[in-house]
């Protein structure tokens, strides 16, 4: 025992794993230097990976409509949902195997050659039998989500490698890239409209048109990143107590505590749980409120889209450089997030298919032509909310769309994933990272299937209604636990009685 440590009978004083600390000295965690460059490269795979998960939206429906015209809408939900239910059981399995490997490396080189096979495989659907396709295309789609898991590993990886000055800015720059990526990607697939449908032939053999050019250009990005995986990337950690830190006892770190977790868990399944619904139903909302043709909903929707990435690019930017740091430095990322969920809740609150509206959505016509027949507007003979359901003004629509919707995401998930890395503290975060993009995963895997049966059964007014409840919720939580969602301290002070566990062992003050 040395001169700063007496026995634990003292009156006063730290006590760790039986003895009392009367050092007043603080000792700090060492500052090692951020790797950017690993830390850019992995905020470029997020960005890819976004792409890939919100690109197919707007063509999915019209594409499995084409192909297989028995297809439901119902099964269209669950199509939708395989992605995500994939993720859901891949996000906390990668981020364990990130954990225990200590290396992310071969975590999504897995992952990068899953999606690319199963990008492949969407594509080729056409080539199977009609009444096989919609499985193949669930199959396809479920394999993808699976491999996008890897998304765990990325956010978990950009708070880990970045030391606690630059967390801020590392976590914002992957989870922008993400957000960034879902709001890309619908609008990406206005570039493929032009090829039209049946489009022609790769080599002979494989068809590239605006259906599964997404899925072709998607094989392409994994297999960059698996090329720029093993060779240009360098994996590094700046954020983790090393060795040597974790030993000294005047160093400890708490063990995180459950409810913050829990309340940013329950965000980012309300968070996902509205953007895939509303993605899920987008076209099909578009098409029956504004009379538009299967070409035309991927055509004006990914215009939408369009729009509403020029503003994402915008604010996460603005995370990425200097709003980051400001909402880290100052504490803020509870009153943003707040902001970024009251957003979504006005968003709804103005694309509301109000009863007060002067014009009701019209009836259907058919169109046809040399190679595909199709039904236009609220098909009411099939839907019987066609005939009570208010139409939504389309410049409301709009610019709903592109100055709320656009703003709502990354201002609610950017500061919370600063927030949550904070929470857990500089320790391995696969494992909970997974746990937290699970719930996301879970989120999109009832919303769509929910989601579709009561957008076709009850229409619009009741589906904006569960969205709206659901935000209304996560925002209370906020509120009623503002002053509990905070950071976690690395050797807090004690008063006279206060204890906390830590990895080895239990601090306590006499």
């Amino acid at each position: 025992m040395n001169s700063d440590q007496v026995k634990e009978e003292k009156s006063d004083g730290n006590v760790i794993n039986g003895y009392v600390n009367m050092n007043s000295k603080p000792v700090e965690i060492s500052m090692r230097k951020t790797n950017w460059r690993s830390i850019y490269l992995i905020t470029a795979f997020t960005f890819l990976d976004g792409i890939q998960f919100s690109m197919f939206f707007i063509s999915l429906w019209p594409y499995l409509n084409t192909i297989d015209p028995t297809a439901s809408v119902t099964f269209f939900g669950i199509i939708t949902a395989g992605f995500s239910f994939g993720q859901a059981i891949s996000a906390p399995l990668f981020g364990f195997w990130m954990n225990k490997a200590k290396t992310i490396r071969p975590v999504l080189c897995f992952a990068f050659i899953l999606m690319l096979v199963s990008n492949g495989v969407y594509a080729c659907t056409e080539f199977f039998p009609q009444h096989q396709r919609k499985y193949i295309m669930l199959v396809a789609r479920f394999l993808i989500g699976f491999g996008a898991g890897d998304m765990a590993v990325m956010r978990a990886y950009s708070a880990t490698a970045s030391n606690i000055k630059d967390r801020a800015r590392a976590v914002s720059l992957v989870t922008s890239s993400y957000v960034f990526g879902l709001v890309v990607g619908p609008g990406l697939q206005v570039i493929f409209e032009p090829f039209g449908y049946p489009g022609f032939k790769l080599f002979g053999l494989f068809h590239f048109d605006m259906y599964t050019a997404p899925a072709w250009f998607s094989a392409l990005t994994d297999l960059l990143s698996i090329i720029l995986l093993w060779t240009i990337f360098v994996e590094e950690y700046a954020g983790i107590l090393t060795k040597e830190e974790k030993n000294n006892p005047l160093i400890t770190l708490p063990k995180p505590k459950k409810l913050p977790i829990s309340i940013c868990i329950a965000t980012r399944f309300s968070a996902s749980f509205i953007i895939t619904n509303n993605e899920t139903v987008g076209t099909m909302f578009c098409m029956a409120m504004f009379d538009w043709t299967n070409k035309e909903a991927v055509k004006y929707f990914g215009l939408i889209q369009l729009g509403q990435s020029v503003v994402n690019v915008f604010i996460s930017l603005s995370f990425a450089w200097k709003l980051g740091d400001y909402v880290n430095i100052h504490n803020k990322e509870r009153i943003t997030t707040i902001i970024g969920l009251t957003t979504g809740l006005i968003y709804h609150l103005v694309t509301f298919a109000w009863p007060f509206l002067p014009e009701k959505v019209s009836g259907y016509v058919v169109y046809s032509n040399s190679s595909t027949t199709e039904i236009i507007g609220c098909y009411k003979s099939e839907y019987s909310w066609c005939n009570y359901t208010h139409q939504v003004p389309l410049l409301a629509y709009i610019l709903g769309n592109i100055l709320l919707r656009s703003f709502t995401f990354p201002v609610t998930l950017t500061p919370m994933a600063i927030l949550y890395s904070k929470i857990l503290g500089s320790r391995r975060q696969g494992t909970m990272t997974g746990i937290l993009f699970m719930s996301g995963s879970i989120a999109r895997i009832i919303g769509p299937i929910l989601v579709s049966i009561i957008f076709e059964h009850y229409g619009p007014e009741a589906t904006w209604s569960i969205q709206i409840g659901v935000i209304f919720i996560t925002i209370l939580l906020w509120i009623i636990f503002y002053s509990k969602i905070v950071p976690l301290e690395t050797s807090p002070k004690l008063k006279p009685g206060e204890s906390y566990k830590y990895s080895n062992g239990i601090k306590y003050k006499l």
